[in-house]
């Protein structure tokens, strides 16, 4: 039977924030009142499943379970769109430039009180239309450089440059936050930190974030640059060979989408629910779901949805043994959840806020 596996994408620090919301509610409400809606099925998956630490995070997972070649997510995009470095070329029998690769989200910061933040809607998801202006522009600006910005049409962009190892960290994890954690890391730190300031000036009073503020959209403040190598590759690093697809996927992510191209197939979009994807009980193919956490900045109106219209069904499902097991990948863990595993009545449900951040 098929297996049903929910990654909780863009999770970082809005779990980060809530958390600290709810430190400072039990400080002055000693009594703990509920501050928080109970999620059963949210709670017993998070009590009787058999939970897992992640290697790294959840695309690093993904690819394990993938029997994908360990290679960066910028360098997995880059080889799911091999056009990258086309337009580097002189003519047929010329050799490739070697590239370094990099996502580039667009991002929008905000002056905070006394540091600049990055918006919690900010990691922006651009029309093809303006994807492809930011690329002619950047070829015009940027063309004596040896950097080349390609659209892909999905939320990051890719970047090709010369060798360097510096990478900044995954924006997720700093939305709502300071993003300084975040910035370029590694011995190369200081050219591509360069190359994101200039990128900065260039924004700056850019005509297409006119138009965007003009529509109440947020303006493009930078391209956050992250995925790449940190660190020159140990010696005779070993890499294994694509495996067989075993997994369908479900929703939007620009890595997640380059491993499935990888494959040789197509994402699908999320349904809005488990009961408008009746094929997931039909069909014996595990299906992976990538479910966005950021629908308002609040981890907890996102968690309730996802138990509503995804977690509750698909655990009765579970117990009627229609299908084989249920995932759940979130944070720093995966917990996986057989119908075995429901019997496990001395592992008593705590609130999921306490099971999720407050177990060690």
């Amino acid at each position: 039977m098929a297996e049903l596996i929910f990654i909780l994408i863009d999770f970082g620090a809005a779990a980060v924030g809530e958390n600290a919301m709810l430190a400072q509610h039990r400080a002055a409400h000693a009594a703990r009142a509920p501050i928080r809606p109970r999620l059963p099925a949210l709670e017993t998956l998070l009590a009787r499943a058999r939970r897992e630490p992640l290697p790294h995070d959840w695309r690093a997972w993904l690819a394990t379970r993938l029997g994908t070649a360990p290679l960066t997510p910028a360098a997995t995009v880059a080889a799911a769109w091999p056009d990258a470095d086309s337009g580097d070329r002189t003519d047929a029998a010329a050799t490739p430039p070697v590239r370094h690769h990099w996502l580039a989200t667009p991002v929008h910061f905000f002056a905070g009180v006394d540091r600049i933040q990055l918006h919690p809607a900010g990691l922006l998801r651009l029309p093809a239309a303006e994807q492809h202006t930011l690329v002619g522009e950047f070829a015009q600006v940027f063309g004596d450089s040896a950097w080349r910005l390609q659209a892909l049409g999905a939320r990051e962009l890719l970047l090709a440059g010369p060798p360097l190892y510096a990478s900044g960290l995954d924006p997720a994890g700093f939305a709502g936050d300071d993003p300084s954690a975040g910035l370029p890391q590694g011995p190369d730190a200081a050219a591509l930190k360069r190359l994101g300031s200039e990128i900065e000036l260039w924004l700056h009073e850019h005509p297409l974030n006119r138009e965007r503020t003009a529509r109440g959209e947020l303006a493009i403040s930078a391209l956050w640059l992250w995925g790449a190598q940190m660190q020159p590759p140990a010696p005779s690093t070993p890499t294994r060979a694509l495996s067989s697809l075993s997994a369908r996927l479900f929703g939007r992510d620009t890595y997640a989408e380059a491993l499935w191209r990888l494959h040789g197939a197509a994402a699908q979009p999320l349904p809005r629910s488990f009961a408008e994807a009746p094929g997931l009980l039909r069909d014996p193919t595990d299906s992976v779901l990538l479910y966005p956490m950021r629908h308002d900045g609040s981890v907890a109106a996102a968690l309730a949805q996802l138990e509503q219209h995804w977690l509750a069904p698909a655990a009765a499902a579970l117990r009627r043994r229609r299908i084989g097991a249920l995932q759940l990948v979130i944070g720093a863990y995966a917990y996986h959840l057989r119908w075995g595993g429901l019997g496990r009545l001395w592992r008593a449900r705590a609130p999921w806020w306490e099971q999720m951040w407050d177990s060690k």
